[in-house]
Parts: structure tokens; C-alpha cells; sequence
């Protein structure tokens, strides 16, 4: 995981000090601190250096301290594991190259770079930090390298990349909600779901879902329809599943008795659409862009249609 940051930190300064050359002569008026660069500024890029290789590291050492604190670690090795736990970890290395992505894209084009390198670039280091935990799980005795989650890396910032570069917009967004499940609350499965908040929001599967945001309003034509329409109101599909719990060595027909998936359709608010004037709470709302707000919405699984109060 190391031997990943150490290049994905020097691609970054690469690509960030090209965009320096000497414009800062003729930079005309020095934007506000919440602003966008319109020209390449070193001491901004200095910064994004620091908040991406720190923010990095931070999440890293909380994985490694949830997530891999009680794993036995052995020789590397892979594994397929697409049929384990309905594909709710897919969704979530989605989600993690997704929003990875967006955010070093912001950060960049906040430091002044052009806006297709800093989409690309973004992209690139989104899909690798999210990968380079791949690295680390091919050392672990009960899981392996999977080239399963790498394709949903690849995905997940692949479609945060399409958004700026297709729309000027992210108008596909990936969210997430949870709620922890009676599996966590199990003491029974303490060493599976975790035993309190950090860990139950990283590993209980059951008490996930994933969410497509979309952004209604940009798909409009123009009329009418278009102009009553709030632009914050998404439409919203989710999927999860329950009855995860591991135990894929038992026979096939045990856990796919056991697991079943479930599908949501809904609404979500878009906070990036409410734009407030004050650039702290806008910068706070920007972050909390993988948040689905819970609404009412419809869910379907096996036991059938039914309104849900809030999802």
C-alpha cells in the first residue's frame, strides 16, 4: 500500500508543478480563498499536495485499524469473491473511486489547474487509492487480490470522470445510506460487522445502501416542465441486500437461500444544488456529497412492494 502512495503522491506533483510555468506575473486579481484559481498557483498546489497525501494516509490507517487490525497476513495471492455479499462491496469501491476522484478533481481545479488534466488526473488518482487497498488485501490470509473490486474501481471513477467531461456537472451521482442492521446489534457477529460505529458503517453490509442520484432537472428540455422542476430534486435508485453473513464455504444453496437482494426507487436531495452564499457551508455541503437524505421511497425484495418511510 506504501509502495502505491509513494508514486500516486509523485504523479500529482508532476502534473500539478507542469501547470506552474510563470504565470503569476500577470495573475489580475488574486481570487477569494473559496474560489477557483483561473491560473496555476504553487502555493495552492503545495496545499492540495498535503490535504491529498495526508487525507490519504489518514484513511489508510483507519483501514488498516478497523479493517485488517485482526487479519493474519500471508503470501499475495488472488480471489474471486463476485458472487460474496450480493456485490454490496462492489458498490462500495464504487463509491470510494467515485467520490476519490471528485474530490481531487475539485482540489486541483481549485489550485489553478486546467480543467481536463485536473478531471483526468483526478480520475487516475481516485482509481489508484482506491486499487492500492487491493495491494493489501492480497496479503490477507481470508481475502485476496480481486480483480472484481479493480473493475469496480475503475467504474466508479470512470463515471465521475464522464460527469465533467460529458456534462460540466455531476449529474450521475453515487450515494450511500445506512442504518445498522439487527447483524450488528447481534453480538453473534461482533467479528464480522464490527462492535460500534466506526466499524459497523465500514463492514455491515446488511445495513447498506447504495444509491444513483439523478440529477433530474439537467435532463429536462428546455420548457415549462424544466423551469418549475426544483434542480435539487433527484430522482433516486438504490439497491441492498440482507441475510449477509458470510459463510460462502458452506454449501451453495445455504447462503443463496439465506441473502437476497433488495431494490429502492425514490427521490434525494441534491445539496450541491442548493449553493448557499457562505463558502464554509458550501465547502461542507460539497463534502457531504455521498450522503443520500433520507425520504420515502419504494422498496422491492422478496417480500415484496412496500412504501418505505424514509430511505
Amino acid at each position: 500500500m506504501r509502495i502505491l502512495l509513494l508514486p500516486l503522491l509523485l504523479g500529482l506533483s508532476t502534473l500539478v508543478s507542469a501547470q506552474s510555468l510563470h504565470f503569476d506575473h500577470y495573475r489580475p486579481l488574486k481570487p477569494s480563498f473559496f474560489e477557483n484559481d483561473t491560473l496555476p498557483n504553487p502555493r495552492r498546489q503545495r496545499l492540495v499536495l498535503g490535504v491529498v497525501g495526508g487525507g490519504y494516509t489518514v484513511i489508510m490507517g483507519y483501514m488498516g485499524f478497523v479493517w485488517y487490525a485482526n487479519e493474519d497476513l500471508g503470501n499475495f495471492h488472488f480471489f474471486d469473491d463476485r458472487h460474496e455479499w450480493k456485490q454490496i462491496d462492489k458498490g462500495g469501491h464504487m463509491l470510494g473511486a467515485y467520490h476519490g476522484t471528485r474530490f481531487v478533481t475539485d482540489l486541483l481545479r481549485w489550485s489553478g489547474m486546467e480543467k481536463r488534466r485536473a478531471v483526468l488526473t483526478g480520475g487516475a488518482a481516485g482509481f489508484l487509492a482506491m486499487s492500492s487497498i487491493e495491494v493489501f488485501d492480497g496479503f490477507g490470509e481470508t481475502w485476496g487480490f480481486s480483480w472484481s473490486d479493480i473493475g469496480a474501481n475503475f467504474a466508479g471513477a470512470s463515471l465521475a470522470v464522464a460527469n465533467q467531461l460529458l456534462w460540466n456537472e455531476d449529474r450521475l451521482q453515487l450515494k450511500v445510506s445506512y442504518r445498522r442492521s439487527p447483524y450488528a446489534q447481534d453480538t453473534t457477529f461482533a467479528d464480522l460487522f464490527g462492535r460500534n460505529w466506526p466499524e459497523w458503517v465500514l463492514k455491515d453490509y446488511n445495513g447498506h445502501t447504495l444509491w444513483l442520484s439523478v440529477r433530474v432537472h439537467s435532463f429536462l428540455p428546455p420548457g415549462k416542465l424544466r423551469q418549475h422542476y426544483p434542480p435539487w430534486l433527484n430522482l433516486a435508485i438504490g439497491y441492498g441486500a440482507e441475510g449477509l453473513e458470510g459463510g460462502y464455504e458452506d454449501p451453495l444453496s445455504d447462503w443463496r437461500t439465506r441473502e437476497y437482494r433488495q431494490w429502492y426507487l425514490g427521490f434525494d436531495v441534491d445539496l450541491m444544488q442548493l449553493r448557499p452564499q457562505n463558502g464554509y457551508l458550501n465547502t461542507l455541503i460539497h463534502a457531504l456529497g455521498f450522503v443520500k437524505i433520507p425520504l420515502p421511497a419504494l422498496r422491492q425484495d422478496r417480500q415484496g412492494l412496500r412504501l418505505r418511510a424514509l430511505e
